[in-house]
């Protein structure tokens, strides 16, 4: 490599340039304001060749200038003459106006500039222009008409209301007219000028809206901030061209660099510099790039700063609330150009010297920069014994701190460099990639006590790095033993640790999957594959072990294309993972801090993992069908994993009544039928024995199957020999009308003494004649008509049910005793008979007890999923619980999350009355799932249900 430098190349613009030939910013103009178009006094911006000479014709620049042409070409179509012009500070927004007013003021300047910079657009001569700083006019206006009139001489718009489009037309007497409003919406909002908000918006529509008549020769632009709604709300109305410089990235680039660069002296030599760089990355396999042609372009392009060094102040500039990033970049760049114009041919992110420059980065993030400036002067050596002398590093070092430092700023913890950016901000032809690598390695991390690495990048952060124990020693965690680990967090926190989850083909271990009855999800950790290798991969696991139960095992693999085991970012996770576990057996005192990043090297694990997945194949007769699951937060993957599979009850209905129907009049045992569905992949899976019998429960109620003795009514109970018959081969007999069920008094069980009155009651006897018998005691014990046991309610564990309906039609009657006696004893039949008319369905308390407690929200979703039937509807909930709030929950309270944040206690209560009944699946999804409560949150509710019994 030649020792040529910046100066061989070019020279710098005029503005930057020091008497003595040095680069200054004293003399640069990196801020300009309209007011000072009418200052008394010289400014820079009255002179409009300054002004002209430093502009670069950005393509919004250009594109003003040529529509403005237009609205004053009496022979053009284009009546349009508004233009809004947004950006945030700093952006431009004002030099644009300042620009378009000396092209319109200074016609023979504006035309020469015109033609120099090649835009073909004609401006007219005798245009009068108006700039209005809003905030710093020449006397305090309350109405921008006013404003407006006084400094465009119109004398009538002194007074009353704000002028009509026909109006503004007048008064402009066909002279072309250009009016530039800046800093508006700062004027328009203060609080003095709030009983005048109607008339100055109302005037800006009207000056918008003349300026789009083809009969009025005005042009207005505004710049905006956009922080006014209501100034927005009106652009709509009056269509405007609008510019937004926000987006421009190439735009203040080349703005930047007009600024800066003068001539190019040697215009072959930065063509051959610029390949000198890219043959450098060429051959360099730790930099690809997908482009080389194109970066070597930028490098002309950017010169004297390299692409990545320019952008990336330029996107740390630009994301700061409040910032001014080509205004305040601008002077930066001119000091760092002035620092490195004799000293290197070409400016890379780490020829920026942080250190130098750390007033301008600490505007930036000034809490990061401080702990930069820790890290600098811990790697540096005092280059003498003075407290303050100048520090002396290593090859690379300060360069490193440098890029990782500048890629950090105001993302620390979240952004940094990664290797390609730490070799493009240091490589120059002659310097060796492995050694910076490895200098960074070594000398670099885990030596900066803030630099931490992230998803493959380094960053720095405010916190102290316990980090790199880890990950020295995550360098001694076999492969095998990273995947082994995520095996175990699939199965202990993605499923939390259900013993039928399996995982397929297992490292370290032998793979054991049970031939049982019970459901077994078998998950894969390979790379996404199709439908036939899954098919092939579930015969293998099935017929190919010779396995009885085939219809009891579900596939479960990644949705995305790359696997879990192949990923090498989950792998080094693990790794990490597995040496945080190691080291907090080994070691007695860890840093502080070591509990938080392991914490955060798991749970990024797990999210990377759980990223992956899910889809889950359930078995058909037609081979695997893949479903995808969608796992809510707070909700586990086994849970919806089982919400997918679990069969359509009017499936398994279907398959019931085929196979109970093939088998004709000898009808089928109930253990045969349950294993058939265990083995046989063409009927649905089951997830749970119960989802079987609930079917058959179905058929039995609709006399479609006869279980047992059971027919046209619910299924007491199902034992292995319990045979299933359909309906066209049940025998028929004419029996004489069934007795009702007799509930009988047991007196001897009764207290002494006395008889319980039926005075003032109804009787709710069979026969309906209002007599009833008395019986002794306070209390009675009622005894069940099936098996003769005590009955607690109105359902004996033997089967038997009975409810106020029942009494009321006769089919169930009370010996020895008064139905009313039956009804007052048991709750759930004081709250039927409560209702007027008994017919039909009716609605009960549940559960059976008052109120069901819960001491978090998954078991009591898990209690109320067990507790209600399938085809149950809920009419009403109250659901009281109480809490720690969160920063969230504080905060959306109006309360100062900072200060209260976990010291809030809540107690509240939901009464849920839903316009239509909810059934079981819009109780536990659709409300509870979603239900936004405090993490330790208890709960009571009870219910209002109709049971479809």
């Amino acid at each position: 490599m030649t020792n040529r430098v910046i100066s061989d190349y070019i020279t710098p613009a005029d503005e930057i340039q020091s008497a003595d030939g040095g680069i200054t910013a004293d003399n640069l103009l990196d801020e300009v304001s309209l007011y000072n178009l009418y200052d008394s006094r010289d400014s820079p911006e009255q002179d409009a060749e300054r002004i002209l000479n430093i502009t670069y014709p950005t393509e919004t620049l250009s594109a003003i200038i040529e529509r403005t042409a237009e609205k004053f070409d009496d022979s053009s179509s284009v009546s349009e003459g508004a233009h809004i012009i947004g950006g945030e500070f700093g952006s431009g927004k004002s030099h644009i106006e300042l620009v378009l007013y000396h092209l319109l003021s200074s016609p023979e300047l504006g035309e020469e500039w015109l033609q120099e910079n090649d835009i073909d657009a004609t401006l007219p001569s005798d245009a009068q222009t108006t700039a209005l700083q809003m905030l710093n006019l020449d006397r305090n206006y309350d109405k921008l008409h006013v404003a407006v009139g006084d400094y465009l001489d119109i004398d009538e718009w002194q007074e009353g209301n704000p002028p009509s489009v026909h109006e503004i037309r007048d008064a402009l007497d066909d002279r072309p007219t250009a009016v530039f409003i800046d800093e508006f919406e700062r004027w328009f909002g203060m609080s003095g000028r709030a009983d005048y908000r109607d008339d100055n918006l109302g005037f800006l529509q009207n000056l918008l809206e003349a300026a789009g008549r083809d009969d009025t020769p005005l042009a207005v632009y505004v710049s905006l901030l956009y922080e006014e709604a209501d100034v927005e709300s009106i652009l709509p109305r009056t269509n405007p061209f609008r510019h937004d410089l926000s987006r421009r990235r190439d735009e203040k680039i080349r703005f930047l660099l007009h600024r800066l660069v003068g001539d190019v002296a040697d215009p072959d030599g930065l063509e051959s510099l610029a390949k000198e760089y890219t043959d450098v990355y060429r051959n360099n396999g730790q930099i690809q790039l997908s482009d080389y042609q194109d970066m070597e372009g930028r490098i002309e392009d950017y010169y004297p700063f390299h692409p990545t060094a320019l952008e990336t102040l330029m996107d740390k500039f630009s994301e700061q609330q409040g910032h001014q990033d080509a205004r305040g970049l601008l002077h930066l760049l001119t000091e760092i150009l002035a620092d490195n114009y004799h000293e290197v041919d070409l400016i890379l992110t780490g020829d920026i010297d942080v250190f130098e420059y750390t007033g301008w980065f600490r505007f930036i993030d000034e809490e990061l920069v401080s702990k930069y400036l820790n890290d600098y002067h811990r790697l540096g050596e005092a280059s003498s014994e003075e407290q303050d002398s100048e520090k002396v590093f290593k090859p690379h070092v300060e360069e490193l701190l440098n890029i990782v430092l500048l890629h950090s700023l105001a993302r620390g913890g979240e952004e940094g460099a990664n290797k390609r950016q730490m070799l493009m901000g240091t490589m120059r032809k002659g310097k060796n990639a492995h050694e910076i690598v490895q200098t960074f390695k070594e000398d670099v991390y885990g030596h900066a006590w803030h630099v931490f690495r992230i998803n493959g990048e380094y960053a720095f952060d405010t916190d102290e790095n316990p980090a790199a124990r880890i990950e020295k020693k995550a360098e001694d965690i076999h492969k095998n033993t990273a995947i082994h680990r995520v095996e175990r967090l699939v199965t202990d926190d993605l499923f939390e640790g259900h013993s039928n989850v399996h995982i397929l083909d297992p490292v370290n271990t032998e793979q054991d999957i049970p031939d049982s009855k019970t459901l077994k999800i078998v998950v894969s950790l390979s790379a996404k594959q199709n439908q036939l290798a899954y098919n092939q991969q579930f015969e293998e696991l099935t017929t190919g072990q010779e396995r009885e139960f085939n219809n009891t095992l579900v596939l479960f693999t990644p949705q995305k294309r790359s696997g879990v085991d192949s990923n090498t970012g989950i792998r080094e996770l693990a790794r990490k993972v597995v040496a945080g576990e190691q080291l907090d057996r080994e070691e007695e005192v860890l840093p502080e801090g070591f509990s938080d990043i392991h914490e955060q090297n798991y749970q990024n694990l797990l999210d990377r993992v759980r990223d992956k997945y899910g889809t889950v194949h359930v078995s058909t007769d037609r081979g695997l069908v893949p479903e995808d699951i969608s796992v809510a937060e707070g909700e586990d993957f086994y849970t919806a994993t089982i919400d997918v599979i679990r069969p359509d009850i009017s499936q398994v209905r279907s398959e019931v009544e085929e196979v109970v129907e093939e088998k004709e009049g000898g009808g089928i045992q109930y253990q045969y039928l349950l294993n058939d569905f265990y083995r046989n992949t063409k009927y649905p899976t089951l997830t749970d024995e119960q989802e079987l019998k609930d079917a058959i429960d179905e058929l039995c109620r609709d006399e479609i199957v006869k279980v047992g003795s059971y027919f046209g009514k619910p299924v007491g109970s199902i034992g292995s020999d319990t045979v299933l018959v359909h309906e066209d081969y049940v025998q028929t007999v004419e029996e004489e009308d069934d007795e009702p069920a007799t509930i009988t008094v047991d007196s001897t069980s009764m207290a002494g003494g006395g008889g319980l009155s039926t005075e003032g009651q109804s009787t709710l006897d069979s026969e309906g004649d209002g007599e009833s018998d008395t019986v002794s005691g306070a209390t009675a014990v009622f005894e069940c008509p099936e098996c003769g046991e005590e009955l607690q309610g109105t359902s004996c564990e033997c089967g038997f049910e009975f409810d106020a309906s029942d009494i009321k039609e006769g089919k169930v009657t009370v010996e020895g005793g008064d139905a009313t006696a039956l009804v007052e004893q048991f709750e759930d039949l004081k709250d039927e008979v409560e209702e007027e008319d008994l017919e039909g369905t009716t609605t009960s308390r549940f559960p059976a007890f008052d109120k069901l407690d819960a001491t978090d929200k998954p078991s009591l979703i898990d209690t109320l999923e067990r507790e209600l039937g399938i085809g149950w509807i809920i009419h009403t909930v109250n659901l009281t619980y109480s809490g720690t709030l969160d920063a969230d929950g504080v905060s959306s309270r109006g309360l100062d999350e900072d200060d209260l944040a976990e010291r809030v206690t809540t107690e509240e209560t939901l009464e849920i009355d839903p316009a239509e009944p909810l059934s079981r699946n819009d109780l536990l999804n659709g409300v509870l799932l979603r239900l936004d409560v405090p993490d330790d949150a208890e709960f009571e509710v009870w219910l209002e249900v109709e049971k479809d019994e």
